[in-house]
């Protein structure tokens, strides 16, 4: 770390203020970096643009953490922050309704058709809470089964089987199911079947490892919750408008939820949660509806800033329709690349995606057939040298979690190749650390 801290002195002098504040030093675990105990600790970034971040310390990273994925269009965009400074001048927010409300969900609608009636919140953990609570008042049944690995936000009824060996909560041991496997998942509707309110899903795993889904495997789910009178909720906060204009789970796999949940990406860097799908199920959020309940509000909903900000960002993404499919093809031939000078480095890592999002893992060793199950990728994991790759990463001005990230329309043909070039040093430092063990 010697090198890191001679780069940083502005971050460190801000993180020993932090971690007097904050538990762990942030206010969101995944910001904690490393191995704070032998002395990691995150930079402090000051601004960005493009697809690059500084620190206060005045190092520059190549950013492929990209604000949690949000930053489809990168740092500063000049036409979102034309607009966010336009509506600043008519006020911040009003906690009353607003044309740009109107205009947003408007367009979302047109983008996202499924979305027959939605909700704004400012989160996206808010977007799942409220999808469960209006899927356990339609359907009058109390579980949520959900995939291992799947991270939907800190609300308490999905915050279980996070991380491998998947027992943190024996009270849900059941209520979930291996991503990709649909013998786990048959386990699971034998168990609890009758007693399931909704499932909910990422078609692609995001936190849990970057897993694209199988042929047939969501089509499967949809079948077998549809029969069932089970609910299928999909969590789009990452893979919406990340891989098309729209959604990913009707328009790239082909498969119809019945309420879905927005966020990251839609927004470009304001803070939005969005859930909304079959209109009968959402009308049951509405005041006063007969059989309803209390399922939405927050004083920062439907934020006039995030609203114009949100606008902006479609607009665009709406007049980059064809440049989705160049970008998913970036990503993929990056994750070839990678993978290839990983093989021949003979370095248990190993990079794992679905168009421009990868993650890059730390294993006991790279398997010879494919990962294509959370429960797989877990066993396999070794979080202690991912801690330690985290770390060098950042060393060598990679800015990432879940050890990359995903592309944005703003990096170039020079930042995956200084990335790779990096990715390159780290793993001979790995490889080196671990033979000298």
């Amino acid at each position: 770390m010697e090198q890191y801290k001679a780069s940083t002195t502005k971050s460190r002098a801000l993180w020993e203020r932090a971690i007097k504040l904050f538990p762990g030093g942030v206010s969101h675990n995944i910001r904690q970096f490393g191995l704070p105990a032998a002395g990691a600790y995150p930079p402090y970034i000051t601004h960005g643009e493009g697809a690059h971040i500084w620190d206060v310390d005045g190092n520059e990273y190549i950013d492929w953490w990209t604000t949690h994925y949000s930053q489809i269009l990168g740092h500063n965009n000049p036409r979102v922050k034309t607009a966010i400074t336009n509506q600043l001048e008519s006020g911040i927010q009003y906690g009353a309704p607003n044309e740009p409300q109107v205009q947003y969900g408007e367009k979302l609608q047109r983008a996202v058709p499924l979305l027959e009636k939605m909700r704004f919140t400012a989160t996206g953990a808010e977007s799942t809470t409220y999808s469960v609570r209006l899927s356990r008042l339609f359907t009058g049944k109390k579980l949520i089964g959900k995939s291992l690995g799947g991270w939907h936000g800190g609300n308490d009824a999905l915050t279980f089987h996070l991380n491998y060996p998947y027992t943190d909560d024996p009270f849900y041991d059941g209520v979930s199911f291996d991503y990709n496997d649909r013998e786990s998942f048959d386990q699971m509707l034998k168990k609890y079947g009758k007693e399931l309110a909704a499932v909910i899903v990422e078609p692609m795993i995001g936190a849990g490892g970057a897993i694209a889904p199988q042929p047939g495997f969501l089509n499967y789910l949809r079948e077998e919750t549809e029969s069932r009178d089970i609910l299928l909720i999909f969590d789009e906060i990452i893979t919406g408008f990340r891989f098309r204009y729209g959604t990913a789970g009707d328009g790239v796999f082909g498969v119809k939820p019945d309420l879905l949940t927005l966020g990251k990406a839609a927004a470009g860097g304001m803070p939005l949660g969005v859930y909304g799908g079959r209109e009968d199920i959402m009308a049951l959020a509405a005041p006063r509806a007969k059989g309803g309940r209390w399922v939405g509000g927050g004083t920062f909903s439907s934020h006039p800033l995030t609203m114009v900000a949100g606008l902006a960002v479609l607009n665009q993404l709406e007049q980059k329709k064809k440049e989705y499919p160049k970008l998913s093809q970036k990503g993929e031939d990056f994750l070839t690349r990678l993978n290839e000078m990983l093989s021949i480095m003979k370095v248990p890592i190993l990079g794992i995606g679905y168009g421009s999002f990868i993650c890059v893992n730390c294993l006991s060793h790279v398997p010879d057939e494919p990962i294509i199950t959370p429960g797989t990728l877990g066993a396999l994991f070794d979080a202690q040298q991912q801690n330690i790759m985290q770390s060098y990463l950042m060393q060598e001005h990679i800015f990432g979690y879940h050890g990359l990230g995903a592309l944005s329309f703003a990096h170039d043909d020079q930042d995956i190749e200084l990335t790779l070039e990096r990715i390159q040093r780290v793993a001979e430092k790995l490889g080196k650390s671990k033979a000298a063990k």
